[in-house]
């Protein structure tokens, strides 16, 4: 390891030691162990040698397109840089974050990363202001990196691999690659139900590290207490870190169900589990539930005698998933599905199928102006 890390790390435990930290309720939390090395990763191709199917699955997710980098790829710039009056031109984005519901772009000063203070909002297609007084005080190694990436190091800054990847839930590979086990590599399966919800929460939950430097759990990997490396930014008064972080988990999750129209576990097909019995269409699948009968034209805003079906829009995303079991927390849902309309580019391939005629533009035009989707019975 660094040895000027290595002093660092000791002089922080030894402050923690004598000083309550202003973030602090009055208790010092637990110091995380001093690291004896830096562990080893591989990232995530070395993952998908032999994990392909979860590999396939992940790569359509937004975790594996967090962060793209707009110096190799211009394209992963979807805002349109043509307004007049915006404070940076194209060539000082290096990095983009997210793309689906709004991007940001990161420039690059000295030695770090900042988010530049306007973000693109791709539903409205419009700019909106983001920490327009701020962003040159909060550089990206310290309030983001830590959740957009694999294997930050604090000493250097350098990380192994900028996305949220494999090991991001699986912890450190290194040694799992040169000796496949179960044993030297983490299954959120196979953790305790609270130790598995930390793989998330470890940056779905706002908070910092207990030195109060970094806003994500230095040092932390899966399967750690969590408790002991981040400390909540809502911590009520006598709550413990660790029955803070679940309280919020809990409301992080029940924020995000709660925007949804249906979370549909009846038949097996959002699972990983094939539906059993008899053979039947997609459409007589879904209509079990989903009882349109004469209104379905209503709800795909398409006139009665295009026999458009169900999985003409919600078509499954991983055509192998049935099979390879890729229905679970590695692939990007089963079906294209959006409970708040909003526009995701894939939508835009549904259409094509029909409309091999048409443009992006003209299909999201007609998205957008069919503001609500008809939800109906749903």
């Amino acid at each position: 390891m660094n040895g000027g890390f290595s002093r660092k790390i000791a002089l922080l435990l030894v402050a923690a030691a004598l000083v309550i930290p202003p973030w602090s309720d009055g208790a010092s939390p637990s110091a995380p162990p001093a690291p004896t090395g830096r562990p080893k990763y591989t990232g995530s191709q070395k993952c998908a040698v032999c994990h392909q199917i979860y590999y396939k699955g992940w790569v359509k997710t937004f975790h594996s397109t967090v962060i793209q980098d707009a110096k190799k790829d211009p394209s992963a710039i979807v805002a349109d840089m043509s307004v007049s009056d915006l404070p940076f031109k194209k060539e000082d984005i290096f990095l983009t974050i997210g793309g689906h519901w709004d991007q940001r772009y990161l420039t690059r000063i000295d030695n770090d990363y900042y988010v530049l203070p306007k973000l693109w909002s791709v539903q409205s297609r419009k700019w909106r202001p983001y920490s327009t007084y701020g962003w040159q005080r909060r550089p990206y190694s310290r309030y983001c990196v830590g959740c957009h990436s694999v294997g930050f190091n604090p000493a250097t800054k350098e990380i192994e691999e900028h996305a949220v990847g494999c090991e991001s839930c699986h912890g450190p590979g290194g040694e799992h690659v040169e000796k496949p086990s179960e044993s030297n590599i983490v299954n959120p399966r196979r953790l305790s139900v609270k130790k598995s919800e930390e793989v998330c929460a470890s940056c779905h939950v706002r908070g910092k590290d207990v030195t109060g430097e970094y806003w994500f759990p230095i040092g932390w990997t899966p399967g750690e207490d969590l408790a002991s490396y981040l400390v909540p930014l809502d911590k009520k008064e006598g709550e413990s870190g660790h029955d803070a972080i679940h309280r919020l988990w809990d409301k992080w999750k029940a924020d995000r169900e709660a925007q949804a129209r249906a979370r549909c576990e009846v038949c097996g097909i959002h699972q990983s589990v094939k539906p059993q019995g008899e053979q039947m269409s997609v459409n007589a699948l879904c209509t079990r539930c989903h009882e349109y009968q004469d209104r379905l034209s209503q709800h795909t805003r398409h006139n009665s005698d295009t026999r458009i079906g169900c999985s003409d829009c919600h078509e499954q995303k991983t055509p192998e998933a049935n099979e390879n079991k890729e229905g679970d927390v590695h692939s990007y849902w089963y079906f294209l599905i959006h409970p708040q309309n909003c526009w995701d580019p894939d939508i835009f391939r549904k259409c094509a199928k029909c409309h091999a005629d048409k443009t992006v533009r003209w299909a999201y035009d007609i998205f957008i102006s069919w503001k609500k989707p008809v939800v109906l019975d749903h």
